[in-house]
């Protein structure tokens, strides 16, 4: 994250990350993710012309990162070309990918991928249980070893809930095994659907107190100390996700924010309103304000990107030496 970027959106009020939901479609299950079950957008998702122009749209209002995420965004097939179109407008571009297609499809997807995420929760047969997809995690671990030659970076991406806050050091372990990045999150809550799965405060404290000693000691963990201590210490925070991220449904719709309480927030569909209406708007920025108060996101994206925009010198100051 430039801190370049940072100051650019403060000055022109707009968001610097485009999160964009290419699709609902997933061949897992998750215990701990409900967009699976969203069926009704299977025969929405935009087309490959209109992505190109929520891209340009998007670039437009001084957007500089492009999130491809779903769903699973493998399960386009013209996922490299919409990768490509955004690198021809200078977008640093994200794929967040469960891996289960990442061997057979990375060569499409690495020259137009800056940062490569791929969600592993367990280094055993609990990742299977939980993705509902049998071979899902050695697939995953396939598809990390195909890819580490390139300039691409690599995360693993972990989710922390009461059924695998026990797996950590295993998790770190196959980071460090395979020479790649961790990052860490709690699991949000799905009200009505994942909340068996939510672990205790004392575990979430204890669990990241760990993670950060992992990190002292040298695991690539990459999510920052300040990320980390919100958890460890129950430190809050003041929320500026809608002013540096902005979300788009596989149908188009705009919204500002992946937690249940705000997902159904819409300011209008890309096929007929532009981003930067949307964020001049005095609704948007009336909503910005109320938000900052609201705690309850454990985004690491949303986190990190909430420090950064508050120009907090500690995460600055990390940012700059990592």
């Amino acid at each position: 994250m430039k801190q370049i970027n940072i100051l650019k959106c403060r000055v022109k009020k707009s968001p610097f990350t485009l999160i964009h939901l290419l699709t609902s479609k997933c061949n897992c299950k998750c215990e701990i993710c409900n967009l699976w079950k969203n069926k009704e957008d299977y025969k929405e998702d935009l087309s490959t012309k209109e992505i190109f122009s929520l891209l340009e749209d998007a670039r437009k209002a001084g957007i500089v990162n492009y999130v491809a995420m779903g769903g699973e965004p493998l399960m386009r097939q013209d996922l490299p070309e919409i990768l490509k179109y955004a690198k021809k407008l200078k977008f640093c571009t994200i794929v967040i990918t469960n891996g289960f297609y990442l061997k057979e499809r990375c060569h499409e997807i690495l020259p137009f991928t800056d940062v490569l995420e791929i969600s592993i929760d367990s280094n055993d047969d609990l990742h299977d249980k939980m993705r509902k997809v049998n071979g899902i995690l050695k697939r995953s671990i396939q598809g990390i070893k195909t890819c580490k030659n390139s300039k691409t970076k690599i995360i693993i991406n972990s989710v922390i809930s009461k059924a695998n806050y026990d797996k950590i050091y295993d998790l770190l372990e196959l980071s460090k095994n395979l020479d790649v990045f961790i990052s860490f999150q709690p699991i949000d809550i799905v009200e009505g659907y994942n909340d068996s799965l939510i672990p205790k405060d004392k575990v979430i404290q204890r669990v990241f107190s760990e993670i950060i000693n992992f990190k002292k000691l040298g695991y690539k963990v990459s999510n920052s100390f300040s990320y980390l201590k919100v958890f460890s210490n129950k430190k809050n925070y003041i929320c500026h996700g809608p002013k540096c991220l902005v979300v788009v449904k596989p149908n188009g719709d705009i919204t500002s924010c992946l937690n249940y309480k705000f997902y159904d927030k819409i300011w209008g569909n890309v096929k007929e309103k532009s981003l930067t209406d949307v964020f001049s708007s005095g609704s948007f920025r009336k909503f910005c304000k109320k938000v900052e108060i609201c705690n309850e996101c454990n985004d690491a994206c949303v986190i990190e990107s909430s420090y950064a925009y508050s120009l907090n010198t500690r995460f600055l100051i990390e940012k700059i030496i990592r």
